[in-house]
């Protein structure tokens, strides 16, 4: 099923698809259908600029990276919590002997782990625990940041490494149930990046967590203020775009995946109440009397709605 599951998540990629459709459109040019085809070529060129146009690719990414705001302040903005560990999902890496182990890490990994690090800077009582397993070879992609948070001498304190999970899913599972032996019931914070943030958090509710959403590595950023804008940029296709592209694609088909699997819990999730804060049977904590997100760990009385419905199942 992993497998199937990469093949086709490589095969419904806008790139895929565009050049599928070129490639049709090209056969039938030397059919009696060529106008057919002729049209098919310029809807797929058009497609192309649009993917490959930076204003496009930022409304795509945009709402995946606007659902979840960064930790700025992370001591301020999590003054009330007990953060006991931070889970830095995995991501690619391309082992090379003959390159630093700066270079075998994906960049967007390493990204990651140096919010991770930052973060347990800021709460050096929690734990940091590294995720990601073996997709391509034999070595897991967390001993491969494992070995360059040694190479660059960072002290963490101790380092929890999950070596098996090889997608979201499977790395949502095994927090989830390391958390259930350990029995741990602090605070989780997550980091990965800000537009697989929207995902990650749907799976780790289905699990029956609520981690701090910690984003990083955002695409779509403002223009800094008083920089000089090239005049050509704004119409010009780019190689970034295209990439900003295949990201919106990749992580809004895994989002439709994961709730056609049933995997994120949605179901199970009740709309808060206005009088959510007054009632015995609701959790009156901070975020639920804002109205926020129906799954946060604590409030009254000790519990919240996601433990309470786990029970009731």
């Amino acid at each position: 099923m992993f497998e199937l599951t990469k093949l086709l998540g490589a095969l419904l990629m806008p790139l895929s698809l565009i050049l599928l459709a070129g490639l049709l459109g090209l056969l039938l040019l030397f059919t009696r259908r060529w106008r057919w085809g002729r049209n098919l070529l310029m809807v797929t060129l058009a497609a192309f600029y649009l993917l490959a146009w930076e204003p496009f690719a930022a409304r795509l990414l945009e709402p995946l990276e606007e659902q979840y705001a960064p930790l700025l302040e992370p001591r301020e903005q999590l003054a009330e919590e007990a953060v006991d560990e931070i889970v830095v999902l995995g991501h690619g890496h391309r082992l090379d002997p003959r390159l630093p182990i700066t270079a075998q890490a994906n960049a967007d990994g390493v990204t990651r782990v140096l919010e991770g690090v930052r973060l347990q800077r800021l709460f050096p009582e929690a734990g940091l625990t590294l995720t990601g397993g073996a997709v391509r070879g034999d070595t897991p992609n967390s001993a491969v940041i494992y070995r360059l948070l040694e190479a660059l001498q960072v002290d963490v304190g101790p380092v929890a490494r999950l070596d098996h999970p090889r997608n979201t899913a499977e790395e949502a599972a095994a927090v989830a149930e390391r958390r259930a032996e350990q029995d741990e019931a602090g605070t989780l914070i997550l980091v990965t990046e800000a537009s697989h943030m929207p995902r990650a958090m749907a799976l780790f509710r289905g699990q029956g967590l609520d981690p701090v959403p910690a984003p990083t590595g955002h695409r779509v950023r403002a223009h800094e203020p008083g920089a000089a804008h090239h005049p050509g940029h704004a119409l010009r296709p780019s190689s970034h775009a295209v990439r900003m592209s295949e990201r919106a694609f990749h992580e809004y088909l895994g989002i439709l995946w994961a709730r056609l699997r049933g995997w994120t819990g949605e179901a199970a999730v009740r709309p808060v109440p206005a009088d959510a804060g007054r009632r015995s049977d609701w959790c009156a904590c901070r975020r639920h009397r804002a109205g926020s997100s129906p799954a946060h760990r604590r409030g009254w009385p000790g519990k919240c709605l996601r433990r309470l419905q786990r029970g009731r199942r």
